[in-house]
């Protein structure tokens, strides 16, 4: 009895009425799903992420001793954004020197040993220099004493190239504004002639205006990437901090004239350019030398777009659904598929085939998407190889079969039958450049490209990257590390006013120079007094 009442009127009872009186724990508003590592915004400093499911979105959910909790919408889709990751391929490892992981992905890049993708697409920055200062800027240049790639670096990174890869496919050529290299026909020629086919320059169009320069590049065989955001005059000032629209649309029209090979490329923002995708997509389907449409959303990083503002940011799921807005349906979020040499959520791709007499069908349609995510194997764009030859003919059986299946099936079946004819003729092989042309004449690809900046960075796609900035030392950075942290440490591209500007007083202590050859940089780094 007396213990009893010790314990009813001692410490029991108070853990008794400190354990009624505590409050429940509610039920969060949100689902977790799993967790990988990111950055802090302000510090870039490494940190946990959980990837949480809520309102039918994905956020990153973030915690930084420092500067504390963060969180960024990833995708505005749940749907999505498990569709994606059900896509899975095998990796292709790189090839040539790999560094050793000292600091953890993603500090330690060049590559290193975690790094699974090799390099598909190989973006090489010629130039510091560029004409513009966008408010959208996602990387940093610099235009007094500016960087500019000679021959010899060149070359060298095309040795590199060659020797780490039995095909290079496809390089392209940025800055800065690459067109502001005094050189750059000559580096296209040598790009040429070390077996490249597919030379891109991704550019904002104003010295496209010029007629003698145009047909310079064609010569050359260069395939523009024009960046053309919008048509509206006020947008474009607000996210370009100049109206370019006019004289983006006189390049437009002898990039035409000269049948250039053309890619329309806007940086999309919400609330901003986001009514101007139906226009662009449109524009692509009218125009026979522009191939395709690639939509990248926009980043908020670099000397521009780390201070832009963040209501603008938009996701892959949200450019589905302009396009099938737009389209009245004819484009869905099931017509694209992720690529299979990058992270399922880099990109989302959709390959449209050109009805004889008019209209278009997306080719997961008749061919399936699991058979397109297949044909993407080997490159980020489709070649037409037989591969391509076989999966078509298969389409057609199983059309004729049932036409019943895609109220297109008879114009399908002609335009099917005449590309087979024209692409893969009996007894005549064509080289994969005529057989190139005439695919890209029938077909229409739209690219959903959704790169990353400190808020959205995932370790899961950085390792898997396949689209890397080579080095004239072999090494190869993957793009989205390069532009978050490596290009503002590169002397080349960046100084010290800019970066004060920008808010980096330092370089980032885990990108320091490191003394041993092990670790050794291909990029020199720019030390900004604190």
């Amino acid at each position: 009895m007396s213990t009893v009442a010790i314990c009813g009127t001692g410490a029991g009872a108070g853990l008794a009425t400190a354990t009624a009186g505590a409050k429940e724990r509610q039920p969060t508003e949100h689902v977790y799903y799993s967790t990988t590592k990111s950055l802090c915004k302000t510090c870039k400093q490494a940190v946990d992420a959980k990837i949480q499911f809520a309102g039918g979105a994905v956020y990153f959910d973030k915690f930084c001793r420092e500067h504390g909790h963060q969180r960024v919408l990833v995708s505005s889709s749940v749907e999505w954004y498990l569709d994606a990751l059900s896509f899975v391929a095998p990796h292709t490892p790189p090839r040539g020197e790999i560094h050793a992981v000292k600091s953890g992905c993603p500090f330690d890049c060049g590559p290193c040993a975690s790094h699974q993708q090799k390099v598909y697409m190989p973006v090489v920055p010629i130039t510091s220099a560029c004409n513009l200062d966008c408010p959208i800027c996602y990387t940093v240049n610099k235009n007094e004493g500016a960087h500019q790639l000679t021959e010899g670096e060149f070359a060298a990174i095309l040795g590199h190239l060659r020797a780490q890869h039995d095909e290079i496919d496809i390089i392209n050529f940025t800055g800065g504004e690459p067109t502001m290299h005094p050189e750059l026909p000559r580096l296209l020629r040598m790009a040429s002639e070390a077996g490249i086919r597919r030379l891109t320059i991704s550019t904002n169009g104003l010295r496209l205006r010029n007629e003698d320069y145009v047909r310079e590049l064609a010569a050359a065989r260069a395939r523009i990437v024009l960046s053309l955001d919008t048509f509206d005059p006020e947008v474009d000032q607000r996210m370009l901090g100049a109206n370019t629209v006019r004289a983006k649309l006189e390049a437009l029209d002898l990039l035409e004239k000269h049948d250039v090979t053309t890619t329309l490329l806007p940086a999309v923002a919400a609330g901003l350019n986001d009514k101007d995708v139906g226009k662009l997509f449109d524009r692509m389907m009218a125009k026979p030398n522009i191939v395709s449409l690639e939509l990248h959303t926009l980043t908020f990083t670099g000397q521009g777009g780390a201070g832009f503002d963040r209501t603008a940011r938009i996701t892959t799921p949200d450019l589905h659904r302009l396009l099938e807005e737009h389209t009245g349906g004819a484009i869905a979020a099931r017509d694209f598929v992720p690529s299979p040499l990058a992270h399922p959520h880099c990109y989302s791709i959709c390959y449209l085939l050109a009805l004889d007499g008019g209209g278009f069908v997306p080719f997961a349609r008749f061919i399936g998407r699991a058979k397109l995510f297949e044909l993407l194997g080997e490159s980020l764009y489709i070649q037409p190889r037989e591969e391509v030859e076989e999966a078509l003919r298969t389409a057609m059986d199983e059309l004729w079969a049932d036409p019943d299946r895609l109220p297109e099936s008879e114009a399908l079946l002609r335009t099917l039958r005449r590309l087979l004819k024209e692409m893969f003729p009996p007894g005549k092989p064509l080289a994969m450049e005529q057989r190139q042309k005439i695919a890209e004449r029938a077909t229409k690809a739209i690219y959903i490209h959704s790169h990353m900046d400190e808020e959205s960075f995932d370790v899961a796609r950085v390792m898997k990257c396949s689209i890397g900035v080579p080095e004239v030392d072999g090494s190869n950075i993957p793009t989205c590390s390069y532009n978050v942290l490596y290009r503002e440490n590169d002397a080349r591209f960046a100084d010290p006013d800019m970066l004060a500007r920008m808010g980096r007083t330092a370089p980032h202590p885990l990108l320091a120079p490191d003394p041993t050859p092990a670790g050794k940089r291909s990029l020199p780094l720019l030390k900004v007094p604190s």
